[in-house]
């Protein structure tokens, strides 16, 4: 359901969109459904030997490799700039009513999406319509400007 109120919202064929990989251990959304079902071309999040993304055209789960983290990422193809990407797809662990998540802490996120143009479109991808008290918003954070969930779309941007 979240892939298709993606599909049904971004008409996303013509876009750029980073997409990320779903960490199993962690439960995290099946990003594959939105991957393999959605004809548009995605960019997979490869971290580089800095802590930062760095993005590799999806050419199928045959190119991919499991990292230190046992993260699946491309080894090598078709890079492209944050500033290029026209959606972003964000995984999180929690989100509260302004559009600040909670991913697992180490930032990558954040500091990639200041790189991208200002009207690339930051989605979250969860599970639950609920929204979460969080307190410890920094100024570096980045606010998501939408977040699907299997049962609606919901807007930051108001």
């Amino acid at each position: 359901m979240i892939a298709e109120n993606f599909s049904h919202h971004f008409n996303p064929a013509r876009k750029s969109i980073s997409c990320f990989v779903p960490i199993d251990r962690f439960h995290e959304i099946n990003t594959w459904l939105i991957l393999d079902q959605i004809p548009a071309p995605f960019y997979l999040p490869v971290m580089d030997a800095d802590n930062n993304l760095r993005h590799i055209l999806y050419e199928g789960k045959d190119k991919l490799k499991k990292n230190s983290w046992g993260i699946l990422e491309p080894q090598s193809g078709q890079e492209i700039k944050a500033s290029e990407l026209d959606i972003v797809l964000v995984p999180l662990l929690a989100i509260n009513d302004k559009g600040f998540r909670v991913g697992y802490g180490k930032g990558y996120y954040d500091r990639f999406l200041k790189g991208c143009k200002p009207d690339c479109l930051f989605i979250g991808l969860h599970y639950f319509d609920q929204f979460e008290t969080i307190e410890d918003v920094h100024a570096a954070d980045i606010a998501l400007h939408y977040c699907i969930t299997p049962e609606r779309l919901i807007d930051f941007r108001k």
